[in-house]
């Protein structure tokens, strides 16, 4: 007789971290103007970065290897 059991996928757990940053960037432009765009487009130069976890959860999902 056989079983009528089908196999659940084993799922590998997976974390979302979250954090908070604070930086501090530089930006050489002509303008404030021409700044803030420069700031959008491309980043600038980070002189200080202060990085914090604030959370941390837990996620399900499949492991796409099997």
């Amino acid at each position: 007789m056989k079983d009528n059991i089908t196999k659940i996928k084993e799922t590998k757990p997976t974390q979302c971290f979250s954090y908070e940053v604070n930086m501090l960037v530089h930006i050489i432009a002509d303008d404030e103007t021409t700044a803030k765009a420069q700031l959008d487009e491309k980043g600038g130069i980070v002189t200080k970065r202060d990085v914090k976890l604030v959370n941390t959860t837990v996620l399900y999902g499949e492991d796409k290897d099997k």
